[in-house]
């Protein structure tokens, strides 16, 4: 930290104590190189400067002056005698006393002489809080490591940084040179080494480094030893604990002194802090303001960072023009640095501002394909490498650029075959990652049941992105090709997803159909569990919702929730990514890595839907009209998308498929799987006398039978989409075996298969 200087107004000569005022070289001496405000300095600081003695002798100088100023000729004292002499300079600061002694050889030699040590040493003790000098260290070698300049005592390299716990200023290549990490011949671990002072510095020009090895002063590990063995070898136990205890006294006074001469330096330097900052603030405003004047943009000049990094710029009261001119070419980098910036940022702004405007011209010519595409069309900073459009976007003129801007249509004529180039490569990007792909890759082979991919962005450690976890086929992995993780990261591309494949290849086959041929839309329409969400209608070639089918997982325990244990009835392609996100989470779970799966019967499924929740897949913002371009910026729910078509197109009974979609690639609220019943009161009987889907427990249907009153289905439940449950009489005083059926629930497993292929 460094700190500025100020001037107090010249002393008057008859306030001197000799005929020649500059026999006494204040100016010259002051450690700061120049002291004033209405005298700027002519040079630069030295790194030699002493800043804790340019803070004392600023507050020896700016000390108030008496109320009665002497009036006295001094010129008469140097020829005082003696002992008034030394009364006299017995009250100088320690500064003081050492500029006194360079005045003269009369004074050097008094203050030098054998009654110079009282002197100094009283000059401590009357100038607190300076550190008081140690006993043992001469006093005026104590006032130059305190006050003199920073330059090293070896070789006279400057902004060297004093050592006060081995008395020494050392830059870092003497220190290396001269101190030992140990006494000679004594193992580290000996008590000799506790008995000598040491320094653990490293760095001569800073203060504040240190090691976990300290280093002394050789010869005082020399004397301390050979006191040591002396005694040692007089077999004199006394003197020798006593020196021992002596010496680790001295060693602790010489670190609590330094400790103590650290806090007054740092009490000092933040003292002296708020003025250094003020004026710092002030000499940077005035070579902001002169810039501005040569002619710099004022935003170029208020925004240049390293003003206070210039050294040229420091340690002055106020910016002449003399300093100016030294440390203008060290702020002309400074300003044109900003000014580089400033254009990059402004450029970066033209072309964001150009690609905004480009982007929404974009829309209007995608959104005129069908909405089933929509979910398929390259991402932004794909769209952005469009050739007419980048040559607008790098246009290097400043003109912005509108979306009603007449080239902007011209350009993207081209657009919708690069639209259809980027679905194509991007169809055989993902056909050549499957297993055997041909050269060049069939993409026809998107569309099996086991093209199932990943993206390794949705694996990140807790993310709550899962849309890209199981992709199969061209529409799931197509729809996620997206993704903005993919524009830098994991190789610009999803991956196939092995464990996922085999999944889908068992649940194929569990269904009767070749994994080779079977496609996705086949087991859509097999199993269900395309969206699941239902609706007031579906599309031709949909799976019937009340036909969907429910899967188990073999490997899985029995979970229990309420009243039931068993496990997950799950669809098929929740059964795929079941499998995937087993294999992968929490460091994997091998056991899921042979795919074990269970086909319920439709009797089992009807029970297990019955208790299933409705899939809030309705309420995700994914829908968007298939008639027109309503839903093309946002999408929203099922419910708005059906009300949607029944007000602006009139239509009373929409069809998914047809009149809304379900636009793929979008984050998917995961739906909770109903539990069939495995262990305990297993339901797996069905009441002979109600038409309810509901399975029993052998306990429950006997009470069932038994009670006056029953629930049975509303004849209108179907009308109305839902289950809606009535009293009925059975009363049966006797229930038996006929009023009831046991119910089979498991139609097949993969256990019950031939081991597939590889």
């Amino acid at each position: 930290m460094t700190v500025t200087s100020i001037d107090v107004p010249h002393r008057r000569a008859e306030d001197c104590l000799f005929d020649d005022a500059h026999d006494l070289p204040f100016a010259v001496d002051d450690p700061s190189g120049e002291v004033g405000e209405r005298r700027p300095p002519m040079r630069d600081p030295a790194p030699a400067i002493n800043y804790a003695a340019v803070e004392c002798w600023k507050a020896l100088r700016m000390a108030p002056k008496p109320v009665h100023p002497a009036r006295d000729n001094l010129r008469l004292f140097p020829q005082m005698p003696i002992d008034i002499l030394l009364e006299v300079l017995g009250h100088l600061h320690p500064m003081q006393l050492m500029q006194v002694s360079r005045a003269n050889k009369a004074f050097r030699g008094l203050l030098h002489g054998p009654v110079s040590p009282a002197l100094w040493r009283a000059a401590f003790v009357r100038h607190p809080p300076i550190p008081m000098c140690p006993p043992d260290l001469p006093p005026r070698r104590w006032a130059a490591l305190l006050f003199g300049p920073r330059q090293c005592e070896g070789c006279g390299e400057l902004n060297t940084f004093p050592d006060y716990r081995i008395y020494r200023q050392l830059c870092t290549q003497c220190m290396n040179l001269k101190l030992s990490t140990g006494v000679p011949n004594y193992a580290p671990s000996h008590e000799v080494h506790a008995l000598v002072v040491k320094t653990f510095r490293t760095d001569g020009s800073r203060g504040d480094t240190e090691s976990e090895v300290g280093r002394l002063w050789p010869a005082e590990g020399t004397a301390v030893a050979a006191t040591y063995e002396a005694l040692l070898r007089a077999d004199d136990v006394r003197a020798l604990d006593a020196f021992i205890e002596a010496r680790k006294r001295i060693v602790q006074a010489v670190n609590d002194l330094a400790d103590e001469i650290e806090q007054w330096l740092c009490s000092i330097m933040d003292a002296a802090y708020p003025l250094w900052e003020a004026t710092q603030r002030r000499v940077i405003k005035s070579a902001r303001r002169r810039l501005i004047q040569e002619g710099h943009d004022e935003r170029d000049v208020k925004f240049a960072q390293g003003f206070w990094q210039v050294s040229s710029l420091d340690h002055i009261a106020r910016l002449t023009s003399k300093r100016w001119h030294k440390a203008r070419p060290h702020v002309l980098p400074l300003v044109d640095d900003a000014r580089t910036q400033r254009l990059v940022r402004e450029r970066a702004e033209l072309v964001t501002a150009r690609s905004a405007a480009a982007l929404t011209a974009v829309s209007h010519v995608l959104r005129t394909a069908p909405p089933a595409t929509w979910a398929y069309t390259p991402p932004a900073y794909t769209l952005e490498t469009f050739a007419p459009l980048r040559a607008l976007l790098e246009d290097p003129s400043s003109t912005p650029l509108l979306d009603t801007d007449a080239r902007l249509a011209d350009a993207l004529v081209g657009l919708p075959a690069f639209v259809e180039a980027w679905r194509a490569e991007k169809r055989a990007l993902l056909a050549a990652l499957l297993p055997g792909a041909a050269d060049p890759p069939d993409v026809r082979t998107l569309e099996l049941a086991t093209s199932v991919f990943t993206c390794l962005g949705s694996w990140i450690g807790g993310t709550a992105v899962t849309a890209g976890r199981t992709l199969i086929g061209w529409d799931g992995a197509g729809a996620h090709m997206r993704c903005r993780s993919l524009q830098r990261f994991w190789e610009g591309r999803v991956h196939y997803a092995p464990e996922g494949a085999a999944a889908a290849r068992a649940l194929v086959l569990l269904m009767g159909r070749d994994p080779a041929t079977a496609t996705a839309a086949e087991m859509d329409l097999l199993c269900g569990g395309g969206t699941g969400a239902g609706g007031e209608g579906e599309g031709e070639g949909a799976a019937e919702k009340g036909k969907e089918k429910r899967f188990l997982c073999a490997v899985c325990p029995v979970e229990r929730h309420k009243r039931i244990r068993g496990r997950r009835a799950m669809r098929w392609r929740e059964c795929v990514l079941h499998t995937i996100e087993r294999t992968r989470m929490r460091d994997g779970d091998e056991a899921h890595g042979a795919p074990a799966w269970v086909l319920l019967t439709d009797a089992g499924a009807d029970d297990v839907r019955r208790r299933e929740r409705p899939d809030p897949v309705a309420l995700d913002s994914a829908w968007v009209c298939a008639l027109c371009t309503a839903h093309y910026e946002s999408r929203v729910t099922l419910p708005t998308a059906i009300q949607h078509v029944h007000e602006r197109h009139s239509i009373a009974t929409p069809l998914e498929g047809v009149h809304y979609l379900y636009i793929m690639g979008a984050e998917r609220t995961p739906r909770v799987p109903a539990l069939l019943s495995l262990e305990g009161d297993v339901a797996e009987y069905r009441c002979n006398r109600c038409p309810q889907r509901k399975l029993w427990s052998l306990r429950t249907v006997r009470s069932h039978v038994l009670d006056k009153w029953a629930s049975i289905l509303h004849p209108c439940a179907e009308f109305f989409a839902t289950d809606m449950w009535v009293g009925c009489r059975h009363g049966v005083a006797t229930p038996g075996e006929s009023d009831w059926t046991l119910v089979e629930r498991i139609a097949r497993s993969t256990l019950d298969l031939a081991a597939p292929d590889g």
